[in-house]
């Protein structure tokens, strides 16, 4: 009651300080000439021409180069706390981005669901959304279904990002930094002709690092828990081969090192908490963490990417083909989360860690004993106390992933001139994607470990579990729009793409048994090899769909752009690594657990209908812009990540929501309140519902996953000349994020593991305690900045907010997995121009 207390408040706080700013820039602004400065006019590209931002009828929030440079934008959650109903989720690795928008949000394992675009080209590797934004020259979010422009995946909206073009200018930018926690980062920006007027060339490099805000308890290092590397290469060509043909040439590298899978778990049964105390059923708010994994999360990836882009000037239309190609290579490496189970009890490896380290001679690593967990020390204690997941012990045993893709992709666009009454877009788009998952779990002997999918009872960390599948997905689209002005003032549109995805699936494990090092894991190495003794067969299935949008805008005044526009979006189904279905049947819908779910080695795709009205407005000689809009989504077959945890180690599975119905509001503005003077900020509000869920019925009713009702920003920013040529800049932009529900179950009691170990029945889950808490941070920047350099102070989260970023909730295991967000950090930049 107190917290929700604390809440309101907050959100009546809130409430005054946008009211309080819309009616300070009204009388501002009433009592300021007319010849007074007008906001930026901001040009995006979100139909794939050259538009007015005020004019697009779509929900577009853009980002120019000077407000990337002012915000301190260098990554993907930089720009995304800026905007409302939109939020991330960026924790188990460096590229595992969560994004939700309205709503909808991209899936573990599955297609984002949104369409990610840089320099026009859509990119279809899935850690590209959150690689470094260098030398970005405009950032556009659109809200709502694209696909009927920018293709497979893009149900919840696009992200496109433009960087700058080389041109014949010679010039370049150093850009060098650092701050807490060891960060330290650098930029180097090079352009200019290469051939006079024909071909220009431009280099950017960067690199970036930090030891992160936590530290291992047991290494006793600072650099081993959320600590990231980054390098990246980026280079780019323009060749105008002459006045109607050029050729944009793009290529880029990167290295990234981070750190993986650090959570820890709180537990949510009630027949333990009465048991053994509330430990059992605490509120994932109040976790104390404790970071001491033996074996440190590590993830490392390297990415290669290249595209050509050519543009021809036609009399009749414009041509444009671009082709693009993209390579990741992924793997990481952690302590694993079955010891609960005791499945490496036996091996000498736990034992000797369980003699040296355990609840009694280590508290600071395990906590008051039995609250909730207990290590007990040999001899005679076998199978006795509770043992947690990603600790000191080698009891817990590791897991290996790799998720490695290569892909390429053609596509082939016509459009109009757009000085015509009649516009048209006309398109073809193919890709071949090749990607390979590896989900093993084994026994951490003490000995090290080899990285590969599979390692023999002899290696040093031999196999027990293992999933690995190869990917290979055909897809073919033709795409096409249509404008007309039904008069001076009005237009309709109309979109429309058919998608075919063609996709197959073969299983790469070897036909062996488990290492036998896990007792509860004494049979094949796959659960999919009981069915299928001779060999696992290989998969393939085919999706289609076609995507309609229409567009309606009218202009009743000059200053005024009102919109309507209905769209359908999809999202291709897929499928499971081979063996999903066999082991959840095998261990929960057994009838000593009797959790009767629907979990199938593939799932179906999804198809959004999404319905909006909104309106652009500007006032006071464009000095304040206010853009609204209300949407209704309706989803079928909604794409859900479910985390399995249990006797056999890990599981990781795509299941789907059969019905799904979202609604929400949006409003947000930009005052000009003097000329020196600029507040900005939004208001997004979401009541969604699950209309119907055959994998679990309970659910019927409940939020949506990761669809906080409410978020909210606000931000200032004072430009003051302070002499000849030199600015001082101080900027402020605080986010507010609702409560949140990371599952579907918000309450229901559902069956676990436990029924069948300890049971007979009652120890269910109850996830009445796993919603996260809202939030609000507030980031600052402090900058004086002349023609060729800047210096800038900067803080993030400068409150030191205590808020958690991320709650995997394992139903089955009757727990979660919980992980912070970032603390305060600070730091300087200093950037020369030349």
């Amino acid at each position: 009651m107190y917290k929700r207390a604390i809440v309101k408040r907050k959100q009546s706080l809130i409430k005054t300080m946008l009211c309080s700013v819309i009616m300070l820039s009204n009388t501002v602004i009433l009592n300021t000439y007319a010849q007074d400065p007008a906001l930026e006019e901001v040009v995006v590209t979100a139909r794939k021409r050259s538009e007015s931002l005020q004019e697009v009828p779509i929900a577009v929030t853009a980002f120019t180069e000077t407000q990337i440079e002012r915000a301190g934008i260098g990554r993907p959650e930089d720009f995304i706390s800026l905007m409302p109903n939109v939020t991330l989720v960026n924790t188990a690795n460096i590229g595992d981005t969560q994004v939700s928008i309205r709503g909808m949000v991209s899936t573990r394992d599955a297609e984002s669901t949104f369409a990610y675009v840089v320099d026009g080209v859509l990119t279809t590797n899935p850690n590209s959304f959150n690689e470094e934004l260098l030398d970005v020259r405009q950032i556009e979010v659109l809200k709502g279904p694209q696909g009927a422009l920018y293709g497979r995946n893009a149900v919840a909206g696009a992200i496109l990002v433009t960087t700058n073009e080389p041109d014949n200018e010679f010039k370049g930018k150093v850009k060098l930094g650092a701050g807490n926690n060891g960060s330290r980062n650098g930029t180097l920006v090079v352009s200019g002709p290469l051939i006079e007027n024909k071909l220009a060339g431009r280099i950017s490099l960067s690199t970036r690092e930090t030891d992160g805000h936590f530290k291992n308890s047991f290494t006793n290092k600072d650099d081993a828990v959320d600590y990231m590397e980054d390098t990246t290469a980026r280079g780019r060509l323009i060749w105008d081969i002459n006045d109607d043909l050029s050729l944009d040439f793009r290529a880029g590298y990167s290295e990234a090192e981070g750190g993986a899978i650090n959570f820890n778990a709180a537990f949510a049964i009630p027949a333990f908490a009465a048991a053994n105390g509330p430990a059992f059923v605490a509120d994932v708010n109040d976790h104390k963490f404790v970071f001491g994994a033996n074996v440190p999360g590590k993830n490392e990836q390297e990415t290669k990417d290249f595209s050509l882009k050519a543009d021809w000037t036609g009399e009749a239309f414009d041509t444009t083909v671009i082709f693009a190609y993209n390579d990741l290579e992924e793997y990481l490496l952690s302590d694993g989360t079955s010891a609960a189970f005791f499945g490496y009890e036996l091996t000498a490896a736990c034992q000797a860690d369980r003699a040296t380290i355990n609840s009694f001679t280590r508290p600071d690593l395990f906590g008051p004993l039995g609250a909730p967990f207990a290590v007990l020390p040999p001899p005679g204690t076998d199978f006795l106390g509770l043992y947690g997941p990603y600790t000191p012990t080698a009891c817990d045993g590791y897991q290996y992933q790799e998720r490695n893709q290569e892909d390429s992709s053609i596509e082939v666009r016509l459009t109009s001139p757009h000085d015509q009454t009649l516009r048209w877009i006309a398109g073809v788009y193919a890709a071949d994607i090749e990607r390979e998952v590896v989900v093993a779990y084994g026994a951490d002997t003490g000995q090290g470990f080899l990285k590969q999918p599979y390692v023999d009872p002899t290696g040093p960390n031999p196999t027990d579990l293992l999933f690995h599948d190869q990917f290979d997905t055909q897809v073919y689209a033709v795409f096409g729009q249509l404008a007309f002005d039904l008069a001076t003032d009005m237009e309709l549109a109309f979109a429309l793409r058919y998608d075919r995805e063609e996709r197959e699936v073969s299983n790469k494990v070897p036909n062996v048994s488990a290492s036998g090092l896990n007792i509860n894991a004494l049979g094949a190495i796959n659960p999919a090899f009981i069915a299928n003794p001779t060999g696992i067969p290989d998969r393939d299935k085919t999706y289609t769909q076609v995507q309609p949008k229409i567009t309606w805008r009218w202009e009743p005044a000059d200053d005024i752009n009102l919109y309507a526009s209905w769209g359908v979006g999809f999202r291709s189904g897929g499928f499971n690594s081979i063996g999903t279905e066999a082991l959840i049947n095998t261990t929960y819908n057994i009838p000593a657990v009797n959790a009767q779910l629907l979990v199938k080695d593939e799932y179906d795709k999804e198809v959004t209908t999404s319905f909006e009205i909104g309106s652009k407005m500007e006032f006071w000689q464009r000095r304040l812009q206010v853009n609204v809009a209300i949407f209704q989504t309706e989803v079928e077959d909604n794409q859900f990540f479910e985390f399995f945890v249990g006797p056999f180690g890990l599981l990781r599975a795509v299941t789907t929501i059969d019905e799904l119905e979202i609604r929400g509001f949006e409003l947000d503005f930009t005052a000009l309140v003097s000329e020196n003077l600029s507040v900005f900020g939004g208001i997004g509000l979401l009541d969604s519902e699950i209309k119907e869920n055959k994998n679990r019925p309970l659910t019927k009713g409940n939020d949506a996953p990761q669809a906080p009702e409410q978020t909210y920003n606000l931000g200032a920013q004072l430009d003051i000349p302070i002499s000849d040529g030199i600015d001082f800049i101080a900027r402020l932009d605080w986010q507010y994020v609702g409560e949140t529900w990371f599952h579907t179950l918000q309450g229901e009691q559902t069956p676990t593991i436990w029924n069948a170990l300890i049971g007979p029945f009652g120890f269910n889950q109850d996830f009445s305690t796993a919603q996260r808490d809202a939030y609000d941070t507030l980031n600052a920047r402090l900058s004086v900045t002349a023609q060729n350099w800047d210096i800038t102070l900067w803080g993030r989260n400068i409150t030191d907010e205590d808020y958690l970023e991320e709650v995997i909730p394992a139903a089955e295991f009757g727990g979660s997995f919980i992980h912070p967000a970032a603390k305060e950090s600070y730091g300087i930049d200093i950037t020369y121009r030349f």
